[in-house]
């Protein structure tokens, strides 16, 4: 077995700056039917079925790839407290596409007694390199107890 040479998830390790990525994924008929009858879509662009093979994807599917990003570079903590998030869509993903997900730590602060960390990503097409979605997260770190930091 490997050792895991991510570095522990605390306030020392996450700088701005730093950079996390790139990960790659392939958007699988089977998630997006899944989040699809999940959120109740209705509409048929986003319906995955022998008719529409290639469908669009929800663009709030991948929400939450910076959980990904953190993932591959960093290990332990139970995660952080979502404090403020936005996006900006630009195409839409679709059913089979490839995608590239990057971000860098933009910010790393401490307020009333708690540490912030701001993430900022994108997500492009893998082949074309084409825009889709750039998004923000700034997140209030939890320690391995589940305490904010």
């Amino acid at each position: 077995m490997s050792e895991d040479l991510r570095l522990p998830m605390c306030p020392e390790n996450l700088h701005e700056g730093m950079r996390l990525g790139p990960i790659h994924y392939v958007v699988t008929a089977e998630q997006a039917r899944a989040f699809s009858d999940s959120i109740g879509a209705t509409n048929p662009a986003f319906i995955v079925d022998d008719r529409n093979p290639d469908a669009m994807v929800s663009p709030t599917m991948r929400l939450q790839d910076y959980a990904l990003l953190i993932a591959t570079h960093l290990k332990g903590g139970k995660g952080g407290v979502h404090a403020k998030h936005w996006c900006e869509f630009h195409e839409p993903m679709r059913v089979g596409q490839s995608i590239k997900v990057e971000g860098k730590i933009t910010a790393t602060y401490r307020k009333r007694g708690k540490f912030y960390f701001t993430l900022e990503y994108e997500s492009r097409d893998a082949a074309t390199n084409q825009l889709l979605v750039r998004q923000a997260i700034t997140s209030v770190l939890l320690n391995d107890k589940g305490e904010m930091q």
